[in-house]
C-alpha cells in the first residue's frame, strides 16, 4: 500500500489523463488524486476496484490481491445497459451511477448515464427547476468525457447526437452547433440533419435549402438508375422530369441542368430506336443546351438558385472542377455512335 501513490501516477500517466480528468472520471476533486500520488492519504477502499478499472490494470497490479475470476457484476451492468431505451429512466439513473461509478473506464457506461441524466432532467416534471438545471450539466460534462475518451464510431455518432440536444435543452446554440459539426457526413443521416435543429435565421436557412437539394439529388439519382437499367420504364424517366419542373419551377436549374441533358439523351436514343427521327433530333438539341448550361454553371462556378423554395441558395465548385470532360462532350460522344448515324448530319450544325 506505501506504493499505491507512485503505482497510480505511473498509470495514469501511461493513459496520458492529467489529475484533473482522472478526478472528474472518479467522480471526486482533482486535490484527491494529488494527495494520492504524494503519499499524504490513500484511496478509500470503495475506489480501489473502480480505480483498478480505469487505468485498465486489476487490482492484483493495483494492491497485490488476487483477480477475481469471473465478473459477474459486468455482466448484470451490460445487460441492464443494452435494454437501458425501455426503462424507466428516473428508476434506471441509480444503476447507471452506480456502474460508472464501478466502472468509470466503461464509456458506454457513462454515455448510458448522460442520458438518463438529460431523459430525467428534462422530463416536465423537472422543467425550470434547479434539477433540470444540474441533471443537463452533469449529461453535457459526462458526454463530453466519451467524447474525449472512445474512439468507437457508433458510441460516438450517439453521444455527438445526444450532446448537441443537451445543449439545445440548455440553450446553448453555439455548444451545440459546435458539437454537431463533428457528426460524420454519411450519405442517410449526415451532419446537416443534426445542424438543422441547432441553427437559427439565415444559417438554418441555407442548411435546409442544401438537405432540400441535396434529397431533390438523391431522389433523381434513384429515379435515373431506374431509367437506366430498365429498358422500357418511360414512367421514371417523365417522374424525374417532372420532379425538377416541380421544385424549380422558374426553369433556373443550375446542377439539375445535367440530369435535363441525360434525360432528353436518353429519350433520344428510344427514339432512334423506335425510329422516331424527327423526335430523336429534338431531344438531342434541348440535351446539348442543358448539357451546355450545365458546363457553364459548374466552370464559372454560378450555382445559385432563384426558385420561391431554394430562392439564392448557392454553392460552390471551385474545389470540385479537377476532369476537364464536360457534359457537353459526353453527349457529342454518344451522337457519334452508330445509333445517331442516320441523323447525324441533321445535327452536325448544331454542335
Amino acid at each position: 500500500m506505501n506504493d499505491i501513490g507512485k503505482r497510480i501516477k505511473e498509470l495514469r500517466k501511461k493513459k496520458d489523463l492529467t489529475q484533473e480528468k482522472l478526478a472528474d472520471m472518479l467522480g471526486i476533486t482533482y486535490k484527491a488524486v494529488s494527495k494520492w500520488e504524494c503519499g499524504m492519504t490513500t484511496p478509500d477502499i470503495s475506489m480501489i476496484v473502480p480505480l483498478a478499472r480505469l487505468l485498465c490494470v486489476s487490482t492484483d497490479e493495483l494492491l497485490g490481491l488476487v483477480p477475481i475470476e469471473k465478473d459477474e457484476r459486468k455482466a448484470y451492468f451490460d445487460a441492464e445497459y443494452h435494454q437501458f431505451w425501455n426503462k424507466d429512466h428516473k428508476a434506471d439513473l441509480e444503476i447507471s451511477r452506480q456502474a460508472v461509478k464501478e466502472y468509470p473506464n466503461d464509456m458506454r457506461y457513462v454515455y448510458w448515464l448522460a442520458s438518463n441524466e438529460w431523459y430525467v432532467g428534462y422530463d416536465i416534471e423537472y422543467m425550470g427547476t434547479e434539477t433540470e438545471k444540474k441533471l443537463l450539466e452533469s449529461a453535457a460534462k459526462h458526454l463530453e468525457i466519451v467524447l474525449e475518451n472512445t474512439e468507437d464510431y457508433s458510441l460516438r455518432k450517439l453521444t455527438i447526437n445526444t450532446l448537441m440536444h443537451v445543449y439545445k435543452s440548455q440553450n446553448k446554440y453555439d455548444e451545440a452547433k459546435r458539437v454537431a459539426m463533428l457528426y460524420p457526413d454519411e450519405d442517410f443521416y449526415c451532419r446537416d440533419n443534426l445542424l438543422v435543429q441547432c441553427l437559427k435565421g439565415e444559417e438554418l436557412d441555407t442548411v435546409k435549402k442544401k438537405l432540400l437539394k441535396k434529397s431533390l439529388m438523391n431522389l433523381c439519382n434513384a429515379l435515373s438508375d431506374f431509367w437506366m437499367y430498365t429498358e422500357h420504364d418511360n414512367a421514371a424517366l417523365d417522374a424525374e422530369e417532372k420532379i425538377i419542373n416541380t421544385i424549380i419551377a422558374d426553369g433556373n436549374y443550375q446542377h439539375f441542368h445535367g440530369n435535363l441533358s441525360s434525360i432528353y439523351l436518353e429519350r433520344s436514343k428510344k427514339a432512334m430506336k423506335n425510329g422516331d427521327k424527327n423526335n430523336a433530333l429534338e431531344y438531342i438539341k434541348i440535351a446539348l443546351v442543358h448539357a451546355k448550361k450545365f458546363d457553364d454553371m459548374y466552370y464559372n462556378d454560378t450555382e445559385r438558385y432563384t426558385c420561391p423554395i431554394l430562392y439564392d441558395y448557392f454553392e460552390s465548385h471551385r474545389d470540385d472542377r479537377k476532369e476537364t470532360y464536360t457534359m457537353y462532350e459526353f453527349i457529342k460522344d454518344w451522337l457519334d455512335r452508330p445509333l445517331f448515324a442516320p441523323i447525324k448530319e441533321d445535327f452536325s450544325g448544331t454542335i
